[in-house]
């Protein structure tokens, strides 16, 4: 009998789920067009481009809708069940509403498990495609421009470096200018098509380059194509500090990332937040569950609204702390894991005990 109740409840969920989710991502879209309708027009984006734009938009509104999905999903399933009576009838044969509950907690864990590999594969490589096309959205933000990873420039004592396009996943620079000066006077400039950074010599190695030096007036200049060289400390650890941010890294590559940032002495402490809030936000989608069933069960005559609207505000009161909670580590005020996990300790306390004062 227990396995009938868990397939019945299990369908149950997963078809309002799967409309409660499908309404959130087609309403979040309608905003998201109309809010980018001017700027659209404004930049004359193809057709091709405002579709390609949404597609890689979609794991982004998925990943922000899905907890909410999960939390109305819940409170619609129980709310249905003591509508007709039936968790009556199930409490009458002798199970529990604990036990009744199992199934869905269970598909927390999962989604658990399905957030974390969704928000660390494909929403982080979506986010990455749509850069180019963001980049025409915003060209004149400050915002956006301190994060970017185009038209990198430093200024380092008398040498000059600017690489057009940064490739971060293979440390590699396009389009690259080493230009030494002797006080304002340009002797020196390395144009490259390439450099990519070796890990074993610590060193850039450039693909196919142009040399051109400058001596009493005269130009001199010859084609290199391969050579390595230092360039004055800048590593990709120090370029995907100053252009890259946190949250276009997956799991793995601030790991590694945050690892060379120790290795090297410098302050990690922003990209260990980061890494940490990857594994604490995957764990939002068991909360939103264990809250929905303690919510929807609290007061069964009470009814949708009530639920729904504790329940709106259990996410909003999520996102806010755990925000700042960031803030907080970031600013070392507290250890970058508790400045994120500290949310999921009190939220699973909460949910737990609204969870176990249930009527069962």
């Amino acid at each position: 009998m227990k396995k009938i109740l868990d397939y019945y409840i299990i369908k149950k969920f997963l078809l309002i789920f799967s409309l409660t989710i499908f309404s959130f991502i087609t309403i979040s879209t309608l905003v998201n067009i109309i809010d980018h309708l001017d700027k659209f027009i404004d930049r004359n984006l193809s057709s091709e481009e405002i579709l390609s734009y949404y597609i890689l938009t979609l794991p982004h509104i998925i990943s922000i809708t899905l907890p909410m999905s999960l939390l109305v999903s819940t409170i619609f399933t129980f709310g249905q069940l003591q509508k007709n009576n039936e968790l009556t009838a199930i409490k009458a044969s002798g199970v529990s509403i604990h036990r009744t509950s199992l199934p869905l907690l269970l598909i927390g864990l999962l989604f658990c498990i399905f957030s974390f590999y969704f928000d660390n594969t494909i929403l982080v490589s979506s986010l990455n495609k749509r850069y180019e096309i963001d980049k025409k959205l915003k060209p004149y933000k400050k915002k956006f421009s301190k994060n970017r990873k185009s038209d990198i420039y430093y200024h380092l004592n008398n040498e000059f470096l600017e690489i057009r396009n940064f490739n971060y996943t293979n440390n590699t620079g396009y389009k690259t200018s080493i230009q030494k000066y002797n006080n304002n006077d340009l002797i020196k400039r390395i144009d490259s098509k390439s450099m990519q950074w070796n890990k074993i010599e610590q060193k850039w190695n450039l693909k196919n380059s142009i040399v051109r030096t400058w001596k009493d007036g005269k130009m001199y200049f010859y084609n290199i194509q391969d050579t390595s060289i230092s360039i004055n400390g800048i590593s990709p650890a120090i370029i995907k500090k100053d252009y890259v941010k946190p949250e276009e890294m997956d799991y793995w590559e601030l790991s590694n990332f945050v690892e060379t940032l120790r290795e090297k002495g410098q302050n990690y402490s922003k990209w260990l937040v980061n890494k940490h809030y990857k594994t604490a936000f995957a764990c939002i989608p068991f909360i939103m569950i264990l809250f929905g069933i303690g919510l929807s069960i609290k007061k069964p005559r009470s009814g949708y609204a009530l639920g729904m609207g504790l329940g709106l505000s259990v996410i909003f009161l999520y996102y806010v702390l755990i925000k700042f909670g960031q803030s907080l580590g970031y600013n070392n005020v507290i250890s970058p894991f508790a400045s994120v996990w500290f949310v999921n300790f009190i939220f699973l306390f909460l949910g737990g005990i609204l969870f176990i004062r249930a009527r069962t």
